[in-house]
């Protein structure tokens, strides 16, 4: 027997381990929460940790993926094992979490009395809002990272994770730091008598506890599309046990709760011009108003956007390069916190390769070009080209322009698919609106230079914070926001992208950069 002992924040665990243990393992066993955005396949290599001790000796993938971070005492938690006494820290990073939104006025209409939370579980962040019932007063709020990423950073790697029997460890995970959360917004959360928790579809499934097997293969029919009141014995959180839960209704597969209850609070279908909603994320999900009909699908972007498949890529957190502009020939890199770049997150990407596109320093093929005079941003990573942002001390790879053109080309192609299947142009639009965390700070000049989103629309786009989660707060304040809900899920039709021919060809064409002015 030998000890291994975790540290995370201010928590520390002692475990006592009969045989060796992946470290992986023993951080789910100590409840310390690590990303793990390739789910564990040893690929990514974002799962790092310090570690000392009796450890398993790195094999060539690991020392390739962390270079000289090894001899800095790090490793990573999905490939190194404690043989013996050992000690892990795991650091924790205060991911910045998207909150606010735009809430229109309206009156109350509330189904109980006393306290009540509206709840928007994103695939990468959640968000949580205390109201009065009575007075409609926000209390409090709170947003976190979602504890799932431990099991991959995107649906469908959490999804499989289920399959082979940690989905009752994935439900856990999440209903803790819910509990935790309301806990810390209000020390007697059994006062809380009215729940509304909106999001995507499978994040409501993970967390509920529904069969999530028909999400994994085609064709990703559902069972249950909600729009209703659930048992709150589902969420797992004792103090709950009499609330009144609603789940706003699903509209497809991978069109859930969190788009209607975006589209609800943004207003667009009571208009009558039409509007294009776009949530960017992991799972992008997009909504078309043409007038009289709403069409929506989901794209699978990938979590590049998030930080997550990128070499020195990183959450919205302190020392995050977020934003890049360029003055002259030279870039001038924002970090978020100010202080030493530690990293570069999805906006920072963006930004960073409109500026290398606006250089020449990337073709339109999206190669690196090592012929460019300004070789003072050129360099070597792995024995490949890769390109300095500024002074940030951060770098990109060919790789990650790769992993940056499969998500853009989705995000573009998928509006336009829309637009097409409504006969319409993007100048036909009245309104572009961007929504979510990651949508909200997207530079939309970025994104049409590097054709995320059409040039047409780059100069309309306007964020509109967590619509989705105003939307919950809509349905938790006035129940007559439940039945809206209700009829704009029952009016959307949902393209599945996937069969699709159209949107494979705007896929591949999407997939270079536009040429630049």
């Amino acid at each position: 027997m030998f000890h291994l002992t975790i540290s995370c924040g201010e928590q520390s665990t002692v475990l006592e381990c009969q045989e060796p243990v992946l470290l992986a393992d023993a951080l789910e066993q100590a409840r310390a929460e690590l990303p793990m955005p390739c789910a564990g396949r040893g690929t990514c290599g974002k799962c790092r940790v310090k570690a000392q001790g009796a450890l398993s000796p790195p094999d060539e993938r690991e020392r390739q993926l962390l270079g000289g971070a090894l001899e800095q005492g790090e490793r990573l938690a999905c490939m190194a094992r404690a043989i013996g006494d050992a000690a892990v820290t795991v650091s924790k990073a205060e991911t910045v979490v998207l909150s606010y939104g735009e809430l229109p006025e309206f009156p109350l209409k509330p189904d109980s009395q006393g306290l009540g939370a509206a709840v928007d579980i994103g695939t990468t962040t959640v968000a949580v809002y205390l109201y009065d019932l009575s007075s409609g007063q926000l209390l409090g709020k709170d947003a976190f990272p979602n504890p799932q990423a431990a099991y991959g950073a995107d649906v469908i790697a959490r999804i499989q994770k289920a399959l082979e029997g940690q989905g009752a460890a994935i439900q856990r995970s999440l209903q803790e730091r819910l509990r935790d959360s309301l806990l810390r917004l209000h020390g007697e959360p059994e006062r809380i008598s009215s729940l509304v928790i909106t999001g995507n579809t499978a994040m409501l499934y993970l967390l509920l506890g529904e069969d999530s097997e028909p999400l994994s293969h085609a064709p990703f029919q559902i069972r249950e599309f909600f729009g209703r009141q659930v048992e709150p014995s589902s969420l797992g959180i004792p103090e709950l046990a009499k609330a009144r839960l609603y789940v706003p209704p699903l509209i497809s597969g991978f069109v859930g709760g969190d788009l209607v209850s975006a589209v609800l609070s943004s207003g667009m279908t009571e208009q009558a011009e039409p509007a294009m909603l776009v949530d960017v994320g992991t799972n992008g999900e997009m909504a078309l108003w043409d007038g009289k009909r709403l069409l929506c699908c989901s794209t699978a972007a990938g979590p590049a956007f998030e930080g997550a498949g990128i070499t020195m890529g990183m959450p919205a957190a302190p020392g995050a390069v977020s934003q890049v502009r360029l003055d002259g020939n030279s870039m001038v890199c924002g970090v978020i916190g100010g202080g030493r770049a530690l990293g570069v997150c999805g906006s920072g990407v963006i930004d960073g390769v409109a500026a290398l596109l606006e250089l020449g320093l990337i073709d339109e093929g999206g190669c690196i070009n090592e012929d460019s005079p300004l070789t003072h941003m050129l360099t070597q990573w792995n024995s490949g080209p890769a390109l300095r942002l500024g002074e940030s001390g951060v770098l990109l790879t060919q790789r990650d322009i790769r992993e940056l053109q499969l998500a853009k080309a989705s995000i573009c192609a998928g509006i336009r698919t829309l637009l097409h299947e409504a006969g319409m142009a993007p100048d036909d639009l009245g309104a572009f609106l961007l929504a979510g965390g990651f949508g909200s700070y997207i530079d939309c000049a970025s994104a049409g230079k590097i054709g995320m989103i059409p040039a047409e629309l780059a100069e309309r786009g306007r964020p509109i914070g967590n619509a989705a989660g105003m939307g919950a707060v809509m349905e938790l304040l006035n129940l007559s926001f439940r039945d809206r809900s209700r009829e704009i899920a029952a009016g959307a039709a949902a393209l599945e992208l996937s069969s699709s021919a159209y949107y494979m060809e705007q896929y591949v064409d999407a997939m270079g950069f536009p040429e630049q002015q």
